[in-house]
């Protein structure tokens, strides 16, 4: 029988990590390689980690300098041997013996890559609907818009996917990425793929940290898209040049969140600090905004920002900080991310 690896990237992750290996255990019996790579972090994660490993053989641990979670992600999948690949965030959890199940599909449908559903949630809690799953059977050719968003906004990134090991790329260099690790993983690894079969079974649940970097105020975090999306262009240029759209299209996209949420964060500080890099992003605007304007291509509020952004910056900025101050109500940009930190 085939045998899986999971990968626990983490950060400053002590009070979480042995309940995700727990949910990880029950994930599967074919769970050989349970590999936590600690990314330098400066609570007593290493040595949580080293007891969970005194008490189970198949837990490896790594210990890095800090280098953000896309560098610990990709250093666990270079280092498991096993058949199939997988990876949690330390602050998610599994559904009992759902890796076993994906790793079945796999086996059945002869695919490179099976997917389970991911459940979005503020609690752990969350008990599975095991309804008749329905299963679907796809291209790579049709999974590339979700992967990029293409006229959809669905969320698609690695950590509910069960891979082949041989379909893992060399995984490019990008030191110091802790934010939208998720798209370049992804992006690299589906250029191997080419079938794929999906269960809308629950697997994965997707803990929405209240202290994640999503959700706190603007910083050099949130500049880390920006350079995960130049890396993707830069290789769909060289390696997929009909993907080379939607990529672009996303890097345009990704300057308009950054304007939107330095203009959310409403913070002075923020403002004086990133003064250099809004200039960029409103250019950036300027020069695309039709683009982001493709039929179906972003929501119609998205696409009125832009058009308000684009126009009338200073009023729409305005108003917006306005709205929040007088309903002090938390406003969500999507902008996901694969590290919650």
């Amino acid at each position: 029988m085939k045998d899986i690896a999971v990968v626990i990237p983490v950060y400053n992750g002590a009070k979480l990590l042995a309940d995700c290996v727990k949910s990880v255990c029950a994930a599967g019996k074919r769970i050989s390689e349970i590999i936590i790579v600690d990314d330098g972090s400066t609570d007593e994660t290493l040595q949580v980690a080293q007891r969970i490993k005194e008490d189970d053989p198949r837990v490896k641990v790594i210990h890095t300098d800090n280098h953000g979670s896309y560098m610990a992600r990709t250093t666990g999948m270079k280092a498991a041997r096993a058949d199939y690949i997988t990876a949690i965030d330390a602050d998610d959890r599994y559904f009992s013996g759902c890796l076993d199940m994906l790793a079945d599909l796999l086996e059945e449908y002869d695919a490179d890559v099976a997917i389970g559903k991911l459940i979005e949630t503020d609690h752990y809690d969350v008990k599975p609907v095991l309804d008749d799953p329905i299963i679907t059977i796809s291209t790579v050719e049709q999974m590339w818009p979700r992967i990029m968003k293409w006229k959809t906004q669905e969320f698609v990134c690695y950590i509910n996917k069960l891979y082949k090991r041989e379909i893992l790329p060399d995984f490019v260099e990008a030191d110091g990425i802790c934010q939208g690790d998720d798209v370049l993983i992804t992006c690299q690894t589906f250029l191997n793929v080419s079938k794929i079969v999906e269960t809308a079974a629950p697997m994965y649940l997707y803990y929405q940290n209240p202290e994640s970097l999503t959700r706190v105020g603007f910083g050099d975090h949130d500049l880390d898209v920006i350079r995960v999306w130049d890396k993707v262009v830069e290789i769909m240029r060289e390696r997929r040049r009909n993907l080379l759209k939607m990529a672009q299209f996303n890097r345009w996209r990704t300057d308009f969140t950054m304007i939107t949420r330095l203009v959310l964060v409403n913070d002075k500080e923020s403002d004086y600090k990133y003064a250099g890099e809004l200039k960029k992003w409103r250019r950036s605007l300027k020069e695309h905004w039709k683009e982001l304007l493709a039929p179906h291509a972003m929501p119609r509020n998205r696409e009125l920002l832009v058009i308000g952004f684009r126009f009338f910056y200073i009023p729409v900025k305005a108003l917006l900080r306005l709205g929040r101050k007088f309903t002090k109500k938390e406003t969500s940009v999507i902008l996901h991310s694969g590290d919650k930190r």
